[in-house]
C-alpha cells in the first residue's frame, strides 16, 4: 500500500473529510462554567449520559441504603462486571444525565463505604483513578467527583488477559518503548532497554525487529504495575490480576508480510501505533494505519516518543498531523490528546466504543508520561466484546487456530494458538489439519497451558498453548495456519475462495487475472493466484468479487472472515464471501 497514498490518498480521505465536516459531533461535551481543581482555573463539562449498556455507572450518591436497596446495587454492580468483563466504571457524585453535582465529604465518604460493601459482596477490589473538585464560586461546603475502577476477576478465568499489538516505523521506538515498560527502567538514548525483547542476534546488531516479540506486563488489584523489575516472569503472572500481552511487532517495509501476520495470527485487541516525534507521520505510518483501521478495524491508540529530542512547537506540529491523518479514516471518532491523569479513564472509555483515537506523548529516555500510559493501559477494558456475546461465542463448534509450532523434550508437539470460538478441555478428542493433501488427524489433548500456567479449559480470545497424547500427530506435517477441530465437527478443507475485494493500492493501473500474492486469513499465510474475478481487471479502490487459488496447499477457510492481500507495493483487503470445500 501506500494505504495512504497516491490514489487511495485523494479519492477516499477526501470524500471522508468532506462527510467529516457534515458531522456536527465533538467527543468533548459541551462546557457549562469553569471550576477550580487543585487551584488552577479549569474547564470542566458534562459527562456524556450514562448509558444502561457498558461498565460505566454514575451514581449521584449511596447513603442511608437499606438492605434491598444494597442487594439491588449489587445485582447492578455485577450486571456492569459482566459488560465489562471483569471491571467496571464507577463515577460517583454525577446524575444520569451526566451533571457532575459533587458530594460533600461526609456523603462521599458514605457513599464510598457502600461501594466498598457492594465489591465485598462479589470479592471484586476497586480503585479510586481520578477526583474532580466541582465546588461552585463563592460556596463554601467542598464538592467532590470520584472515578472509581471495580475489578474481579471472571469465575472461569485466572485473571483479565488483553493483548496489546505495537507497531510503527523502524525507528519509532517500539522495542525500547516495550523494554522501559516491562523492566522499569529508562532508556540510555541508545536503544539498551530494547536489547532485552530481541530474539535474535542480527535485531541486536541492527536495532530493528524482525519477528514477532511477545513479553508480558500485569498490574495488581491496586492498579500497581508489576514488571520484571522486582518480579520473575512467574511472579508476575502470578501476582497480577490483569495481564497485558505486549506483540512488539517489525517497523521495516522488508518485514511487512511479518507485521501483517502478527496482527492477523494474535487477534490482539487493541493496537497502540508509535509515532517518532523527531520525523512525524511517515509512509509506513500511514500503511499501518490503514492495515489496522481499514483492513482489521481494530481499536487503536497513538504513543508519540521521543517527546524530549524536539521543541514543544515541533511536537505541536506532529500532534495535528495525526489528527489530520485520524479523522478522514476513522468514523465517528476524533483524536483525543491524553494529557493528564482525569483524561485516562475518559479515554479508555472512547477508545472502546470508537468514538475517539487517545493520542500520548511519552518518553523512553526522560520517562516523561510513562506513569500515564501505564494508568491508561490499567484501565483500558480487557475486551470489546460483552459477555453474552463471549456466552454466544462458547457454545459454538471450538475452533483453534496454530501460529507457533514448539517441539518439547519429553512432551513432543505443542502447538500456540488462538480460540475463536467454542470451549476445549483437557482430553477432548480433536482433529488436527487439513494437512498438505487436505486430510484432518485424530489426536487428543493431553494438557493445557495459559501464560505458563496449567489450565483445564480454554474459552473463546484466549490464547494457549496445547500438547497431545503419546505419538498421535507422526502421520502429519503440523504448520502454521492449520486449525484444531473437535473429533465430530466438519472439518473445512479449502483450495479455492471467493472475496469481496479492494485493491487498495497497486504500482500500475490495473491487476488481471494469474497475479500473485500473500494472503492473510487469520493465522492463514500463504501465496495464492487470481483466478476469475467479475471484472476484466481490478483497479484500485474499486470493489469487485475475486477468486483465489492457494498455491501449495489448502487451508481452513470460512464465510467472513478478513482477508489481506499484499505482494510488494500492492496490497489490499477484503472478506470471504464463497468457500469451495474439498
Amino acid at each position: 500500500m501506500e494505504f495512504m497514498t497516491s490514489t487511495f490518498t485523494d479519492d477516499v480521505v477526501d470524500e471522508a473529510n468532506v462527510q467529516f465536516n457534515k458531522r456536527k459531533k465533538t467527543v468533548s461535551a459541551t462546557v457549562t462554567e469553569k471550576r477550580k481543581h487543585n487551584g488552577d482555573n479549569t474547564e470542566y463539562s458534562y459527562l456524556p449520559p450514562e448509558n444502561d449498556l457498558g461498565n460505566v455507572e454514575y451514581k449521584a450518591r449511596l447513603v442511608n441504603i437499606s438492605a434491598n436497596r444494597l442487594q439491588h446495587l449489587i445485582t447492578q454492580l455485577n450486571w456492569r462486571l459482566r459488560e465489562g468483563q471483569g471491571e467496571a466504571i464507577y463515577v460517583i457524585g454525577v446524575e444520569d444525565d451526566g451533571a457532575m453535582k459533587g458530594l460533600g465529604e461526609e456523603d462521599l465518604e458514605a457513599s464510598l463505604k457502600t461501594l466498598k460493601k457492594m465489591t465485598d459482596a462479589l470479592d471484586a477490589t476497586l480503585e479510586v483513578t481520578n477526583e474532580w473538585d466541582v465546588t461552585h464560586a463563592g460556596c463554601e461546603n467542598r464538592k467532590q467527583v470520584v472515578e472509581i475502577l471495580v475489578r474481579r476477576i471472571p469465575d472461569r478465568q485466572q485473571r483479565i488477559d488483553l493483548k496489546l499489538a505495537v507497531l510503527g516505523c523502524a525507528d519509532a521506538g517500539k522495542s525500547t518503548l516495550c523494554g522501559v515498560l516491562t523492566h522499569g527502567v529508562l532508556d540510555n538514548g541508545h536503544g539498551e532497554v530494547r536489547q532485552n525483547l530481541f530474539r535474535y542476534a542480527h535485531e541486536s546488531r541492527t536495532g530493528k525487529t524482525s519477528s514477532i516479540c511477545l513479553d508480558v506486563i500485569g498490574f495488581d488489584n491496586s492498579g500497581n504495575l508489576i514488571n520484571y523489575e522486582k518480579h520473575s516472569q512467574e511472579e508476575i503472572i502470578q501476582c497480577s490480576s490483569k495481564l497485558i500481552t505486549l506483540i512488539d511487532l517489525a517497523g521495516d517495509r522488508k518485514y511487512m508480510k511479518t507485521t501483517i501476520y502478527g496482527l492477523t495470527a494474535h487477534a490482539p485487541h487493541f493496537c497502540a501505533l508509535v509515532v517518532n516525534a523527531k520525523t512525524g507521520v511517515n509512509v509506513v505510518t500511514k500503511e499501518h494505519l490503514g492495515i489496522i483501521s481499514l483492513a482489521l478495524k481494530l481499536p487503536f491508540f497513538v504513543v508519540i516518543t521521543k517527546a524530549d529530542t524536539v521543541t514543544q512547537t515541533h511536537l505541536e506540529k506532529v500532534q495535528a498531523s495525526l489528527e489530520k491523518l485520524v479523522k478522514p479514516l476513522v468514523k465517528e471518532a476524533e483524536a483525543f490528546r491524553v494529557n493528564s491523569a482525569q483524561d485516562v479513564v475518559k479515554a479508555a472509555e472512547l477508545l472502546v466504543s470508537k468514538e475517539c483515537v487517545p493520542i500520548i506523548t511519552v518518553s523512553s529516555v526522560s520517562g516523561v508520561n510513562i506513569d500515564l500510559l501505564a494508568a491508561f493501559l490499567n484501565v483500558l477494558p480487557p475486551k470489546e466484546t460483552s459477555e453474552s456475546h463471549q456466552t454466544q461465542l462458547a457454545r459454538k463448534s471450538p475452533v483453534f487456530l496454530f501460529n507457533e509450532l514448539f517441539n518439547v523434550p519429553k512432551v513432543g508437539e505443542v502447538v500456540y494458538g488462538y480460540l475463536t470460538e467454542g470451549v476445549l478441555r483437557e482430553g477432548d478428542e480433536i482433529r488436527i489439519g487439513p494437512g498438505s493433501c487436505g486430510v484432518y488427524v485424530s489426536a487428543r489433548i493431553s494438557s493445557i497451558r495459559r501464560n505458563r500456567q496449567p489450565v483445564r479449559s480454554v474459552y473463546p480470545g484466549e490464547t494457549a498453548t496445547i500438547a497431545f497424547k503419546g505419538n498421535q500427530l507422526v502421520d502429519v506435517q503440523l504448520r502454521r495456519g492449520m486449525t484444531m477441530l473437535k473429533a465430530d465437527d466438519m472439518a473445512i478443507c479449502c483450495y479455492e475462495f471467493t472475496a469481496s475485494f479492494c485493491l487498495l493500492y497497486h504500482p500500475n493501473n490495473e491487476i488481471r487475472v494469474g497475479f500473485q500474492g500473500t494472503v492473510f486469513i487469520g493465522a492463514v499465510r500463504q501465496t495464492a493466484t487470481i483466478v476469475s474475478m467479475d471484472k476484466p481487471s481490478l483497479s484500485p479502490m474499486a470493489w469487485t468479487n475475486v477468486r483465489f487459488r492457494f498455491y501449495r496447499h489448502p487451508e481452513y477457510v470460512r464465510k467472513g472472515m478478513t482477508v489481506i492481500f499484499q505482494e510488494g507495493r500492492s496490497k489490499g483487503m477484503g472478506e470471504v464471501v464463497d468457500v469451495d470445500a474439498c
